[in-house]
C-alpha cells in the first residue's frame, strides 16, 4: 500500500505542495527570518523524504512535472502588481532598460568568467549564464543550447537566496535603498525568489522587481541563445 502510494504521481505534487506550506511556517515562526525562505526548507523536507523512502527522481518529476508546468502561469500571474506602477514605469524606462541591460549583463559575466576560470567545465560554463533569470525560462534556454536543466535550476535557487538575503541590507548600507532601487534590483538578480522577498518589503518593490524579473527572462531568452552558439 505505501509502496504504491510513493509511486503515485499526485503523491510527490501533494507532497511538495505540503513541503512549502511548511517552509512558510517555519519562516513565519523564525520572524521572517532570511536565512530560511519557504523554498529552502521545502527543498530540504523534499529532500529528506525522498531519500528515506528511497524514490528515484524521475518518479519524484512524473508528480512534480504538474507544478512544473504551472511555473510559467505564475510568473504571468506578477502582472497585477506591474499594473498598478505601470504609469510611472513608462516615464522612466531609459533607467529601466539601462538597470536591466546592464545589471543582469555584468552578474551574468562575472559568474560565466569565474566558472570557466576556477572550473573550466564547458557543461557547467554554459548553464551558469542562466544562473539570473527564473527557473522556466532557464530549463528552457539550457534545453535549448546543451546546458544542464538540473543544475540551472540549482544555480537559479542558490542566486535567489543568496540575493534575496544580501540586496536589501547591502542597498540599505550603500544609502541606495528607495523602493524603486530596491525591486529593480531584486528582480534583476534574484528573479522570483527576490520578487517573493519584494512582496514582504511593500507593493511598489514588488511591483518593480515583476517587471525587471519579466523584462530580464525575456532580454535572456532572446540574446543567450545566440550568445552561446557563437562560443
Amino acid at each position: 500500500m505505501i509502496s504504491t502510494l510513493l509511486h503515485t504521481p499526485l503523491f510527490w505534487a501533494a507532497m511538495t505542495i505540503a513541503a512549502f506550506l511548511g517552509g512558510q511556517q517555519v519562516y513565519r515562526l523564525t520572524g521572517n527570518n532570511a536565512f530560511l525562505p519557504p523554498i529552502l526548507t521545502g527543498i530540504v523536507l523534499v529532500v529528506t523524504a525522498l531519500e528515506i523512502s528511497g524514490v528515484s527522481y524521475d518518479t519524484y518529476m512524473r508528480g512534480g512535472g504538474y507544478l512544473h508546468m504551472m511555473l510559467g502561469p505564475v510568473v504571468v500571474m506578477l502582472a497585477v502588481p506591474l499594473y498598478q506602477y505601470l504609469h510611472t514605469m513608462r516615464k522612466q524606462w531609459l533607467r529601466i532598460a539601462l538597470a536591466i541591460s546592464l545589471g543582469s549583463g555584468t552578474t551574468v559575466a562575472c559568474a560565466v568568467l569565474l566558472t570557466w576560470w576556477w572550473i573550466g567545465d564547458e557543461a557547467i560554463f554554459i548553464t551558469m549564464h542562466s544562473k539570473s533569470i527564473t527557473t522556466p525560462v532557464a530549463v528552457a534556454i539550457n534545453d535549448q543550447v546543451g546546458g544542464i536543466s538540473a543544475l540551472a535550476s540549482v544555480f537559479v535557487i542558490v542566486t535567489g537566496i543568496l540575493g534575496a538575503l544580501m540586496i536589501p541590507p547591502l542597498l540599505k548600507a550603500s544609502r541606495m535603498n528607495d523602493e524603486q532601487t530596491v525591486g529593480l534590483t531584486l528582480g534583476i538578480c534574484a528573479h522570483a525568489i527576490g520578487t517573493s522577498r519584494a512582496l514582504e518589503l511593500g507593493p511598489q518593490q514588488s511591483a518593480y522587481a515583476a517587471m525587471a524579473m519579466t523584462l530580464t527572462a525575456t532580454l535572456h531568452a532572446l540574446v543567450l541563445p545566440w550568445l552561446i552558439h557563437l562560443y
